[in-house]
């Protein structure tokens, strides 16, 4: 990781150190503007996305000829979106102005379907996890792991037969897809019962739960 540090006193000795400085502190916000997720992303590229648009638009209107504004800016629109858009283009000068429209969204678009799949992938992590919130009603919480547990769960299916959808939740501080794993093995049929797994402090957990506590 590397670390960039400025003063105010400090002034770079020539222009190559100050375009790399700004080249590096670019990179860095950008680097920052990811992390947040598709809440900043989205935004940042709509408002990209427009400018590009405004922009190729006004280039469009003043060197093809449309018949008015409106003309110019659909077909930048749908030269961003549709490379194919362009295969009946004619003249140098119109072919690179469309090719630069196309580039653009391109990038636009790349970087749009890496942030979905970046953001899709952590929420699967965070599903196989078990970091996620339950929201659940007649149910069970178990909290704690123990050898014993598997019996504990037999005696809740069996108990829950007459209830309509019960759920049985395990906070445990042990991984979600061994614990998963072990009461699959052991249990054979769940009947009408639910069996949540969820990775927590079992410790942690405050008096805002009102159901059945089983504690190991």
């Amino acid at each position: 990781m590397q670390i960039t540090s400025t003063n105010g006193n400090i002034s770079c000795p020539n222009n190559n150190k100050s375009l790399k400085y700004i080249g590096s502190y670019i990179k860095y916000k950008f680097d920052n503007l990811f992390t947040h997720g598709l809440i900043f992303v989205i935004p940042f590229l709509t408002i990209i996305s427009v400018f590009i648009i405004l922009i190729f638009s006004i280039i469009y209107y003043y060197t093809e000829g449309t018949d008015n504004y409106e003309d110019a800016l659909w077909q930048t629109f749908t030269r961003i979106l549709d490379p194919c858009a362009v295969a009946d283009e004619e003249g140098l000068k119109h072919r690179i102005i469309s090719g630069n429209v196309i580039l653009c969204g391109l990038v636009i678009v790349a970087i749009l379907i890496g942030a979905i799949v970046t953001f899709m992938d952590e929420k699967l992590n965070e599903l196989k996890k078990g970091h996620t919130t339950v929201i659940e009603k007649n149910h069970t919480i178990i909290l704690g792991w123990s050898p014993k547990i598997c019996d504990i769960i037999n005696e809740l299916i069996i108990a829950n037969e007459s209830q309509r959808n019960p759920s049985i939740v395990i906070l445990t501080s042990k991984d979600r897809s061994e614990i998963q794993y072990i009461i699959q093995n052991k249990i054979n049929d769940s009947k009408n019962t639910r069996i949540i797994y969820r990775n927590g402090d079992p410790t942690s957990v405050g008096k805002k739960y009102k159901k059945l506590f089983v504690f190991f």
